[in-house]
């Protein structure tokens, strides 16, 4: 049943699944917005640096990201891909890459692989995701930039990461950062 006040296209969204991948909730007009950027506009990705995925497929000394970066690019020529510490936050030069922006994708990955490494890791990877957000929020000339969360979780904790995450407007969730997982993602970005 749709809620009140949405329309259907906003209910098949929220519903909107590839493989591993699914919207969880997005703003038709942002995801519009999204999928329809001019050539010209950057997609700025910021990603966890995290260690590789179990039996991953890259080599070691490949971003385990990268793949979604490249993902995107098919779709978008121009991708910036930004890989932040969860533990030292924003930096200048994340800052210099969103003025950039025509658009927004921040990952947070929390599988149970990762989490182990550092107890505090989902709480800062948040905290970098919410202050992009506000900065966005703050900038006027980015006010129509979309922001789009992939939220990258498994196991126990899935479910409170997912309520930690109940402000963002525009999140897509997956189960774990494989090559199939992350190309699942951009599908579901952008509807195909």
């Amino acid at each position: 049943m749709t809620a009140p006040g949405a329309s259907n296209l906003t209910a098949l969204l929220q519903g909107a699944s590839v493989g591993n991948a699914s919207i969880v909730r997005c703003p038709a007009t942002m995801l519009d917005r999204f999928r329809s950027l001019n050539p010209a506009e950057y997609i700025i990705l910021f990603t966890p640096v995290v260690p590789h995925p179990p039996s991953t497929e890259l080599d070691l000394n490949m971003d385990p990201f990268e793949p979604l970066g490249r993902s995107l690019s098919r779709r978008h020529s121009r991708i910036r891909h930004v890989p932040y510490v969860p533990s030292k936050g924003m930096t200048q030069t994340h800052i210099d890459f969103l003025r950039a922006a025509g658009a927004v994708v921040v990952v947070v990955c929390t599988t149970q692989n990762i989490a182990p490494q550092n107890a505090h890791g989902y709480d800062e990877q948040t905290r970098f995701a919410r202050d992009v957000s506000h900065r966005i929020q703050q900038d006027k000339s980015l006010a129509s930039v979309p922001r789009l969360l992939v939220l990258i979780t498994d196991g126990p904790n899935t479910q409170l990461h997912y309520d930690g995450v109940e402000d963002f407007p525009a999140v897509i969730t997956c189960s774990n950062y494989t090559l199939a997982a992350l190309e699942d993602v951009t599908r579901v970005m952008f509807g195909a």
